[in-house]
């Protein structure tokens, strides 16, 4: 399957146990059904899908705070891993916040300070380190990694960008669905 096969979409509610199953092997500390059921009904918040076939096999989102977005969760099904499909969600969500009628100009995340696969995600997409959460994750005190994103929309921003899009569509083979 080619990445240009799979839908970008709105998460909706319908979604959340599609959600929660990924949230499962995914997270230490899932989200609760409730809470998703908040975070998907509040209109400061942007929730993406990406589905094949009808089947949800990603999501990231978070929410508006003035001027900036917080990422608060991007998660891949385990079947679809390390073939671009995280790539192609935060390649999508940039690109919606940029077009979105309120002008975001920062994007910002923290990361658990040991998963080197999701900072190198980041970093191609100009994340950049600028401080720790000291036991930020109460299941093992683990660090997080702060990371911010600025100038989005700057034009150097907006090339790199498309930049990134044309490369996904070119590259990427999504396994695991026939």
């Amino acid at each position: 399957m080619k990445i240009d096969q799979v839908n970008i979409r709105a998460l909706i509610p319908a979604d959340i146990d599609s959600i929660m199953s990924i949230d499962a092997v995914s997270f230490v500390e899932a989200w609760t059904r409730t809470l998703w059921e908040k975070e998907l009904s509040r209109s400061d918040r942007v929730y993406l899908a990406v589905s094949l076939k009808e089947q949800l096999i990603g999501y990231v989102g978070g929410l508006v705070i003035e001027k900036d977005f917080h990422i608060m969760t991007i998660a891949t099904k385990t079947d679809f891993r390390s073939q671009g499909v995280a790539s192609f969600l935060l390649q999508a969500l940039l690109k919606k916040l940029i077009q979105m009628p309120k002008e975001i100009d920062g994007v910002t995340l923290e990361v658990r300070a040991s998963n080197e696969s999701a900072k190198a995600l980041y970093r191609k997409f100009g994340f950049a380190p600028v401080g720790i959460r000291r036991g930020y994750y109460q299941s093992n005190g683990e660090d997080a990694l702060i990371m911010w994103l600025h100038g989005l929309s700057k034009t150097s921003f907006l090339t790199k960008l498309q930049h990134a899009e044309n490369s996904l569509a070119l590259e990427s083979d999504i396994q695991g669905v026939s």
